[in-house]
């Protein structure tokens, strides 16, 4: 469990100091290495409130579908390894 709160802590501070493909990889990492690993959805959404564009329609939700993505596609992919 203590790894798990230090994992999103670092999760967290890359949302605001990194490039979003570090933090796409640490997601993955996270969705990889925990189960139900619901907090990547609310770093989704931080990351569609920090720096989300409303140019056109959905692209401000980049972060939360990229998050919806990454956990559907981890899970189908842990799946098929184990």
């Amino acid at each position: 469990m203590n790894k798990r709160i230090i994992f999103d802590i670092i999760l967290l501070s890359s949302v605001f100091y990194a490039p979003w493909w570090i933090v796409a990889m640490f997601a993955i990492v996270g969705a990889y290495l925990y189960n139900q690993y619901y907090e990547i959805f609310l770093f989704g959404m931080l990351i569609d409130l920090l720096y989300g564009a409303n140019l056109f329609p959905l692209w401000g939700a980049l972060g939360i579908l990229g998050a919806i993505v990454i956990f559907v596609s981890v899970s189908y992919a842990k799946k098929m390894v184990r």
